[in-house]
């Protein structure tokens, strides 16, 4: 559970994470973040856009990402910060990324040349994996880079569209001053509610205004507020799900026969809902189809 007497703000929240990232009153924070994930593009600088895209049907909602930002060459960034996995998530990072692919489309005569989009998900959580017989050669690896390749020759057959995924969530090593610039990115990442004092390893200009900006002490009670009205959405919703799990476990037990499992998941089913929990994390959790669930309400 958070810790509501920390010194710095969680960058892992919702609302944390976009004060530190999403603010122009930050964007040097971004800024530094994507400089160390991309070094080979030469950013100089970035732009926020407006982040809620109008879907391609009328009868879906608008899509929300946490930030989104280009740079002078055109190329867009999407960051998201994703704190727990659920169903089908690399199908939603795909179903995402084609937003601001479309959008570049002009009215009139095109010809099809895009400008790069790069979409960064921040992960409070390991994600899962079908490396094949080369497992073990990948399984501390943390940060992956995915684009469009041909199978067998590894040929990039168009690099305008790249997803790159952090573990912040499994990350586990200690710094010090001569760790790669992206190990000292996840380990603030993860750690900075934790902290007292910045580390003797973060040195950097960028991480010395990370740590300002985090101060919570700074900021003003209305901003106080909001970022304990958000800690304590977020404890309630783990408390929930705790919850969930344990009358899960415990009707499961209870439920010898496969029809009593069903009706012991579909009572959890209507306490989660009755919480107002999604129903796309309450399929997760319990097991049931979204026609099962659909039938409780």
């Amino acid at each position: 559970m958070e810790n509501f007497n920390a010194k710095y703000v969680n960058p892992l929240s919702d609302w944390g994470f976009k004060r530190l990232f999403g603010t122009e009153m930050n964007k040097d924070l971004l800024l530094g973040f994507l400089r160390s994930l991309f070094p080979e593009r030469g950013i100089s600088d970035i732009a926020y856009l407006r982040n809620e895209r109008q879907n391609l049907s009328e009868r879906e909602r608008d899509s929300v990402f946490d930030v989104v930002c280009t740079d002078p060459s055109g190329s867009q960034f999407v960051v998201e910060m994703q704190k727990r996995t659920q169903r089908y998530f690399r199908d939603r990072a795909l179903y995402y990324a084609a937003y601001p692919i479309i959008e570049q489309a002009p009215k009139g005569s095109w010809n099809y040349r895009l400008k790069p989009v790069c979409v960064v998900g921040i992960l409070n959580f390991a994600m899962e994996h079908e490396y094949g017989p080369e497992a073990g050669r990948w399984r501390e690896k943390l940060i992956h880079r995915y684009r469009l390749r041909e199978d067998e020759t590894g040929e990039i057959m168009n690099s305008k569209l790249e997803f790159l995924y952090l573990e912040v969530g499994a990350f586990r090593k200690e710094i010090s001053g001569s760790s790669p610039g992206t190990d000292k990115w996840m380990y603030v990442l993860k750690n900075l509610s934790r902290l007292e004092e910045r580390p003797q390893a973060l040195q950097e200009r960028v991480f010395e205004r990370l740590f300002e900006a985090a101060k919570i002490a700074a900021y003003t009670k209305e901003e106080r507020n909001q970022y304990e009205n958000d800690m304590m959405t977020e404890n309630d919703y783990r408390n929930t799900i705790d919850y969930a799990r344990d009358e899960g476990r415990q009707e499961g037990r209870e439920a010898g026969l496969a029809e009593g499992k069903v009706e012991g998941k579909a009572e959890v089913a209507r306490k989660m809902l009755a919480a107002g929990m999604p129903a796309e994390q309450i399929t997760e959790f319990t097991g049931l189809t979204a026609e099962q669930l659909a039938a409780l309400k």
